[in-house]
Order: C-alpha cells, then sequence, then structure tokens
C-alpha cells in the first residue's frame, strides 16, 4: 500500500511554473478592413479544448491574455465568411511576452459548408460551479471499466462494496441517477447495476454537491447522475465496444449503440452485457470481553462469485409541431449475481481454542428492472414553456441462500452440522408523475416552478429455515411478509436574477410531504409517519475580473430512510454475525453551507455541514453477554463536517496534461451507542487525478489514481486504500476505431476496511474486504454511420430525482 501511495504521489503532485503570454491579431475582410463583431474562439491543439474566445474589437482587433507556455490554434468565423483556422500556434517561441499574429483575412462564402466534423478531447476531471464532472469518455484508464470501478476513481467518493454504500466528500446519502434519474432501489441493487454496467456507455458522471430547489430534497451528500452517450448525429449511426479482461478471474463485456434521426423523428437503442468473475476475501476478527471471558473470533470468507448483467435502453422522441415534442423511454435490465463460498470461523476463550464453524454456502441475487417514460414539452412562446412526465418503475429482487455449518470443538473433532436457508423476494413499483414550467421574464430574470407526486408501493417477503428431522422449519421471529406504502407530494419554486456582468443570484423553496406506512402480515402499522419539511437554496455568484470569481451556497437536504433498512430482514455473516433493517430509524435533517473560489482554471472550494438524526449504515453492534455481532443503520445524534477541495489542472507541455484534486475534511459524530454517549472526531484527505500523455502517430497513454486516508465509518473508522492504474490507446481516425490496453489496480491495493473499538462495552471488531484484484483489459472501439451533426433534444423525466430510495 504504501508503495502505491508513493508512487501516485509522485505522479500526481508533477507540476511546473508557467510563464504568462498574451496572443493577439487583426480581422480583416478582403479589401483589408477591420471586422468588428468576428467571433474568435482559442483552442489548445493538445485537445482541442476551448480555453478562451471573444470578438474583434473596433478595427478587427482582438487580444487573448494570461496563456500559459504551450501550442494552440485559432477559429475565426462570421455570418456569410468562411471559417478560418489557424493551426500550430506555439507562445514558447515568441520573442517576448506577446504572440503577433498581423492582419488575418477572412473571405466571403462561395460554397454552403454541408458537413462539419467535430474531435476534442476533454480532460478527465472538469470542475464546474457547482459539480465535478468526470469525463469517461475520455479516460484511456476507464475504458473497459465498470461505472462503479470510475467511482471509486472519482473525487472525494468512497465506494463500500460490503456495505452497499457509496458516499461523497465524507457524507453518506448520495442518490444515484442515470440521465437524471433516481436510482430508486436497494443499496445492493445500485451495486450490482454499477458494476454491471460499463463505462464504455458512459458520457460523463457528474458529481454534484449543491443541489436546486428543482431537484428532489432527499440525500444529504449529493447527487452522481451517470450521463449515457447519445449520438446528436443526423442519418443512421452508432457503435460497438467489445472487452476482455482477466486475472484472478474474467471480466467480458460488450455494448453497442444506435441512433437513427430523420426531420421530426429521432430513435435510439442501446444494449449492453457484461460477466464480471473475480475472487473475493472478507476478514473478520472480534474481541469481546464480559465479565472474565474473554472470546476471540475470527472469520475468513474466501468467495468465487459471478455477475452476469444485461441493459437495454430504448426510445424516441418526436416534434409534432414546431411548438410540441412528444418523447417515449423504455429501459430495463437483468443483473444476476451468484456465488459460492467457503468460510472459516475460530474461536478463542481466554486464549485457548474453543469452537470452529466451516460455512459452504451459496446465494443467488437476481434484480430485474423495467421503466417507462411518457414526456412531453410544449414552448408557449420565445420566453415559456412547461413539460409534463409520467413515469412508471418497476423491480424485483430473488435471493436465496443456503448455508452448511459445520462445528468442531477445540481440538478439531466434529461436533456437529447445521443446515440453514434463508429467502428475500422484493418487489417495488414506483409512479411519479411530474409538471415543470419556465418563464423567461426579463433578459436578467427567469423563474421556474413545479410540482410533483412520487407513489410508492413496497412488498418484502423474508422467510428464515432450519432443517429438522429432514423438514424445513420456519424460524417465526425471522419469517415474515412485510409491506410498505410511501407518498411524497412536492412543490417548487426558484428564480435567477442577473443584475450586472460580474453578479448573478438564484434561490429557490421547495416542500415536501412525506406519508410512510410499514405492515405485515401479523402488524399493522409497525411504521407510520406523516411529515413535511421546508428546503431553501440560496446561490450568489461574484465575477471579480477575467481570472478571479467565486460563488456562495446554502441548501438544506433530507435523508430518509430506505426501504430495505425499514423492512425487518436477517442475513448471516457467520453462525454468530448478521446483517439486518432498523424499523426505529427516523429521516435525518442537514443543513450546508458551500463557498468555491475561481483562479483561472484553478478551483477551490470550502462546506460546512451540520446534520441531525445521521442516518449512518451497518454500524457494528455487539451483544457481549452472547458473543453476537448485528451490522444495521443506526441513528446518530449528529454529525459536523468541514470540507476542502483544490482542483488543479496543468499543461504541463502541448503533449502532457495533468490533474490533481486533493480533498480534506474534518468530521465529528455524536452517537447514543448501547444507551452510552460517544463522541469520535477524524480529519482524512482524498487525493485523486491522471497523468495523460499524448504520443506520435495517435497514441496515447494515461496514469490515474486515488488515495484515501482514514475516515469515519459512522461512530468506527475506515482503513487507508486507494489503487493505480494504467492504459495506452492507439487511434485510427480515418476508420473512427480505437484499440485500448490497461490494467486496473496494478498493486492490488484496492482493500477496503473498518474498524471499531469500544473499551468501555468490552469489544473491538475489524473487517477488511477485497472485492477484486489487479485485471488487465482489451477494449476495441468502432463507430459507424452518418456524421451530420443535428442539435440533439435536451429533456428530463418525472423520475429525473426519483429511483433511489429502493435501498
Amino acid at each position: 500500500m504504501r508503495k502505491c501511495s508513493l508512487l501516485l504521489l509522485f505522479v500526481l503532485f508533477v507540476s511546473f511554473l508557467h510563464a504568462q503570454y498574451s496572443l493577439g491579431g487583426k480581422v480583416t475582410d478582403s479589401t483589408y478592413t477591420g471586422m468588428t463583431n468576428v467571433n474568435v474562439l482559442l483552442f489548445r491543439s493538445l485537445d482541442s479544448n476551448l480555453v478562451k474566445g471573444g470578438v474583434t474589437g473596433p478595427g478587427g482587433v482582438f487580444e487573448f491574455r494570461d496563456l500559459v507556455h504551450g501550442i494552440y490554434f485559432i477559429q475565426c468565423s462570421h455570418t456569410g465568411y468562411e471559417p478560418l483556422y489557424i493551426h500550430q500556434i506555439n507562445t514558447s517561441s515568441a520573442a517576448g511576452s506577446r504572440v503577433d499574429l498581423g492582419v488575418i483575412l477572412i473571405s466571403k462564402t462561395l460554397t454552403e459548408l454541408e458537413r462539419i466534423k467535430v474531435m476534442a478531447k476533454k480532460p478527465l476531471f472538469e470542475q464546474k460551479l457547482d459539480r465535478m464532472v468526470v469525463n469517461v469518455a475520455s479516460s484511456i484508464t476507464s475504458t473497459g471499466s465498470t461505472v462503479l470501478d470510475v467511482l471509486e476513481k472519482s473525487p472525494g467518493v468512497i465506494v463500500n462494496r460490503q456495505a452497499g454504500s457509496i458516499a461523497m466528500n465524507g457524507k453518506d446519502g448520495v442518490q444515484v441517477m442515470i440521465n437524471g434519474k433516481i436510482t430508486y432501489m436497494p443499496a445492493d441493487a445500485v451495486l450490482q447495476l454499477l458494476e454491471g454496467m460499463t463505462s464504455n456507455n458512459v458520457e460523463v458522471i457528474e458529481l454534484i454537491t449543491t443541489a436546486p430547489a428543482k431537484l428532489d430534497a432527499g440525500g444529504n451528500a449529493g447527487y452522481i447522475n451517470i450521463v449515457l452517450k447519445k449520438s446528436p448525429d443526423q442519418g443512421f449511426n452508432g457503435s460497438y465496444t467489445v472487452t476482455a479482461a482477466a486475472f484472478y478471474g474474467s471480466a467480458p463485456a460488450g455494448s453497442a449503440d444506435f441512433n437513427y434521426r430523420k426531420k421530426r423523428l429521432n430513435l435510439f437503442l442501446n444494449y449492453s452485457f457484461s460477466r464480471l468473475e473475480q475472487r473475493q476475501k472478507v476478514w473478520n476478527y472480534r474481541d469481546v470481553t464480559f465479565e472474565d471471558k474473554n472470546t476471540y473470533t475470527t472469520s475468513i470468507s474466501k468467495r468465487d462469485p459471478f455477475q452476469r448483467n444485461h441493459n437495454l435502453r430504448l426510445g424516441m422522441d418526436y416534434q409534432i409541431d414546431k411548438k410540441t415534442t412528444l418523447g417515449i423511454l423504455a429501459a430495463g435490465y437483468n443483473n444476476k449475481w451468484k456465488m459460492k463460498a467457503e468460510n472459516n470461523s475460530n474461536s478463542l476463550v481466554n486464549g485457548l481454542p474453543d469452537t470452529t464453524v466451516l460455512i459452504h454456502n451459496k446465494e443467488i441475487n437476481q434484480w430485474k428492472h423495467a421503466m417507462g417514460n411518457i414526456n412531453l414539452q410544449r414552448r408557449i412562446d420565445q420566453s415559456s414553456e412547461w413539460s409534463f412526465n409520467l413515469d412508471y418503475l418497476y423491480y424485483d429482487d430473488h435471493n436465496p441462500v443456503d448455508y452448511i455449518n459445520d462445528y468442531y470443538n477445540g481440538q478439531f473433532q466434529f461436533l456437529f452440522v447445521t443446515n440453514t436457508r434463508s429467502l428475500k423476494d422484493t418487489r417495488i413499483r414506483i409512479l411519479p408523475v411530474q409538471l415543470d414550467y419556465t418563464k423567461k421574464i426579463s433578459s436578467k430574470v427567469n423563474v421556474e416552478a413545479g410540482l410533483k407526486q412520487v407513489l410508492s408501493r413496497f412488498r418484502n417477503d423474508i422467510r428464515v429455515e432450519i432443517l429438522e428431522a429432514d423438514r424445513w422449519k420456519a424460524d417465526p421471529e425471522l419469517t415474515g411478509n412485510f409491506r410498505l406504502k410511501e407518498n411524497i407530494t412536492a412543490a417548487y419554486i426558484s428564480g435567477s436574477y442577473i443584475p450586472s456582468e460580474k453578479n448573478s443570484f438564484k434561490a429557490g423553496l421547495r416542500y415536501e410531504h412525506t406519508y410512510s406506512n410499514l405492515g405485515s402480515d401479523t402488524e399493522k402499522d409497525i411504521v407510520n409517519r406523516r411529515y413535511g419539511n421546508l428546503f431553501p437554496t440560496v446561490y450568489w455568484s461574484r465575477k471579480l475580473n477575467d481570472n478571479n470569481s467565486f460563488n456562495i451556497s446554502y441548501n438544506r437536504r433530507i435523508n430518509r430512510p430506505t426501504f430495505n433498512n425499514l423492512a425487518p430482514f436477517l442475513i448471516f455473516n457467520d453462525p454468530n454475525s448478521f446483517i439486518s433493517g432498523n424499523v426505529s430509524l427516523q429521516p435525518s435533517i442537514a443543513d450546508a453551507i458551500k463557498i468555491d473560489y475561481m483562479i483561472k482554471r484553478f478551483v477551490i472550494s470550502a462546506a460546512y455541514t451540520y446534520e441531525d438524526n445521521t442516518i449512518a449504515n451497518f454500524q457494528t453492534e455487539i451483544n457481549v453477554t452472547a458473543n453476537k455481532q448485528f451490522l444495521r443503520a443506526q441513528n446518530l445524534v449528529y454529525t459536523k463536517s468541514i470540507n476542502a477541495t483544490i482542483s488543479l489542472p496543468t499543461t504541463i507541455t502541448d503533449w502532457w496534461t495533468s490533474q490533481v484534486n486533493v480533498v480534506a475534511t474534518w468530521q465529528k459524530a455524536k452517537a447514543d451507542y448501547l444507551e452510552q454517549p460517544i463522541t469520535v472526531t477524524q480529519v482524512n484527505y482524498n487525493i485523486s487525478g491522471f497523468q495523460s500523455f499524448i504520443l506520435p502517430r495517435d497514441y496515447a497513454f494515461e496514469l490515474s489514481g486515488f488515495y484515501q486516508s482514514p475516515a469515519l465509518f459512522g461512530i468506527g473508522k475506515s482503513r487507508p486504500f486507494g489503487s493505480l492504474n494504467f492504459g495506452v490507446q492507439k487511434k485510427w481516425t480515418r476508420t473512427s476505431n480505437s484499440l485500448r490496453f490497461g490494467v486496473d489496480d496494478i498493486f492490488s491495493t484496492l482493500i477496503f476496511g473498518t474498524w471499531l473499538k469500544a473499551p468501555a462495552e468490552g469489544f473491538e471488531s475489524r473487517t477488511n474486504l477485497r472485492m477484486g484484484r489487479r485485471i488487465f483489459k482489451l477494449t476495441y472501439s468502432q463507430s459507424f454511420g452518418n456524421k451530420v451533426l443535428r442539435n440533439k433534444r435536451e429533456r428530463i423525466t418525472a423520475s429525473e430525482e426519483e429511483r433511489r430510495r429502493v435501498d
């Protein structure tokens, strides 16, 4: 781990100081008369990224200031004139600090330009005003990976595969969206979905830390929005990708995209398949002291799982008339996870061998999902429009587990065997309906308003059986059929005001009323709650000058208990260690203030969050008298966090770019643990980034990685972990194909661990989880069809903010 960390730190922190240059010239027509209002765009030659833009002033004069050493190209364009490009402008070759391009002559258009082919490469990470954007399509090391792998490399994101949770900037409660749609599903299904989704289908991942009033108030840590690729090209076109990957298992994957656009009609289809198989290992240590008896238990699980995934999306957009557009979308997946495991649990009592349990278990966890969306957008006039969305979401999970437990005494002499099996069938139906209205009152004022209703129905049938005298007998305490109804009604209004070029303001207010009722076949109203909350948001952006600006924002969020956490269930890790639900969970409310300061392309952010009744997942609770360990979600009294982020993109040469992201977090959590107050604090940091190198003959290679220091995990702590990844690519521009080879987790250091020590209660617990190892992957991609660009329609759906809380 130390070797990986030192190498990662060395690679990520390589940077140089650069001199500042300016670049200018004069644009004229064929008579050498200076032309005003000509668009002049400056791009970096390395990746075609836009650096600066503007228009010519009186006499056709323009100038770009504060440029760093590098190679650029310029595009000059004006209505009725041919676009003009000037390539290979090298600022380092200037005699002084200014590059003078002299007179630039542009000519009138003689023939209609039929096609434009745009090629650009974006950096892996882009810091926007309210979010970090991960350009997955631009990353060599991300190709052929799963979306979950990419998230693990993203700045400030912590993925706990054992707990099935995702945290961002030290805070739980992240909402995962796909094309703006919340994934209303259990945590294990969310991770299973993301692990089954190949990154080849993903355009960008947005890490949204401050959500506006238009989005649902759920989720303290913000949103992770996964934006899938969609072609805006006219005619028929598409692409396909094939990946082969292996090492301690295999991970083949493939995907295909098809798109057809003609006049008013757009049809699109996407399909992906993957099969992941990598050996896993879980260690658990439990040290319990009660009265004069000390019991030390070690449990090691060697797993041989595989996951097979099918994902399908298809849809249609049709422009009924100039003002009205109808959209229909359908999507679904069938993800099957299957595992065989050999578990060894050993107990020492006062230092002497006492009991050994050998556990053979088989598990299947198969999630099926189908969704449909109807979207209607209507433009009333040039300044206002409304949109209506109706969604239907259906989830089905089948999760049987078989256990065979062989017991031995301290001398490893066989005692007896027990057979246990459990079954959990979950079905979820969600109906979101949403109406949104936007109005541009003036050039400086915009208003948005909307209504939303979400009806959710959850069924969780649980059965635990023990084999006695060749007959399966149900355990009545662990068996039951549970039903949950939840209705959320919401309304919001927000407005933006731009009084000047330097100032902009935005504010919104959202109200949500929640009704939740959980019952079973034998007990009604286990949970019966009605509550309403107001959620304000405020933003202020100030531009100090061309190189400096800042943003200040405040918002309030709610984190509701997930469906699975409310429904009682029990999963056995070993005969004395269990994962269970918690019907007493309460929602939490978080208030956050965030400040961003931008210096050119560098971004420095700071945030403070106070969360009341924090929901901490998979918290360890031990019954010291019986030496039994339970893992379940708990409400903490509160958590406080102060977070600072620095984003440092650097162009070192025209063929070497770099980015470093550093996230530092101070956390404090207070809880009533086993009826005793406990307070814990922790300072942690997350370093992530990449080094990208462009080589001759369309070759490129990339190093990327991250390191996460110890952090709070509820009232426990997580151990440090990280990974380093490598990739190399060859492109064939004329045939629109590419070949990429990569290595993920070069040093096999991606091991997540947690630790909880409570000496006053007489126990200590540690868990380490290795979900995968170093893997080699080879990916081939091919694009085909027309490349005539046409604007694509941007639209949202009623479940833009929906599909999360099936957890």
